[in-house]
Parts: structure tokens; C-alpha cells; sequence
């Protein structure tokens, strides 16, 4: 969905680690899809400031957004999101990546896969649930 949802995705070295080890759920398939849009961080110097404040795969994906002219950034930690703001970022999470995808018709619904997110020992808080289903249109009324 990644690739329709945006013009162009670029995986930064460490996230690509990150989410391909054997370890992490549909590690294969995001194998596939991340080798060709594997990305170096150039300003190792911007890298090592924000390393400390935040993991590598986050540190990579904002150095790397603010080298390329890049205003969307897919992450997910409260952290990352708000230095993200800071440096002028427009950042998108693993939710309103389902979000946006249901709204141009890629799904049919985001509970089943926030479902399989829980599932998959991913966070998220039952307000945060609860909200993505609103704004998803699929909170029940009662």
C-alpha cells in the first residue's frame, strides 16, 4: 500500500534491519519489498545528534526525510513524531497509513488489521483504537 499511498518510499539502512529480521512478523516480505528502496543517511553528524535522543531507525528516517526534500515520514513512536514536528516533518503512523488507505478504497476496513497488529504484540492504546476506528468510520453507535 505504501507505494500507492505515496510518489516515492525510501527505507532507511537501519529500519530496513530492523524489520527484516527472522524474528519480526512478514519480515520476507518486507525484505521484498524494502531492498530496492534502501537509502544511506549522508550527515553522520545530524545522525549521532539525534541517536541520542531516539533509536537508530528513527535517527536515519529523519536525517534522511530532511536530505531529500521529503515532508511525509512513516513513524510510529510518540518520541520520533515530535522531534519530527520539530524539524518540520509531516509524520504518518502505522494507523493513518490504514487510514488514508481505506479512504482511496485499498481496504475495506483497518479493524482486522489493527487486530493482527495487536496480535503481533504491536502497541496501541484503547483510545487510540478506539479514535482510528472513528475516524475510520467503523465505531459502532450504540
Amino acid at each position: 500500500m505504501l507505494q500507492e499511498l505515496f510518489d516515492e518510499v525510501y527505507i532507511p539502512k537501519a529500519v530496513f534491519e530492523e524489520i527484516t529480521t527472522t524474528v519480526k512478523p512478514f519480515s520476507d516480505s518486507l525484505a521484498d519489498f524494502s531492498k530496492t528502496r534502501i537509502k544511506q543517511v549522508k550527515n553522520k553528524v545530524a545522525l549521532s545528534i539525534l541517536s541520542h535522543e531516539l533509536d537508530l531507525g528513527e535517527s536515519e528516517a529523519i536525517v534522511l526525510a530532511l536530505e531529500n526534500n521529503i515532508s511525509d515520514i512513516l513513524i510510529d513512536e510518540h518520541k520520533g513524531r515530535r522531534i519530527a514536528v520539530l524539524k518540520g516533518l509531516h509524520p504518518i503512523g502505522t494507523i493513518g497509513v490504514l487510514i488514508q488507505a481505506k479512504k482511496k478504497g485499498y481496504i475495506k476496513s483497518i479493524k482486522p488489521l489493527l487486530n493482527e497488529l495487536l496480535q503481533n504484540n504491536i502497541y496501541i492504546s484503547k483510545e487510540l483504537y478506539k479514535y482510528s476506528l472513528k475516524l475510520a468510520n467503523e465505531l459502532c453507535k450504540k
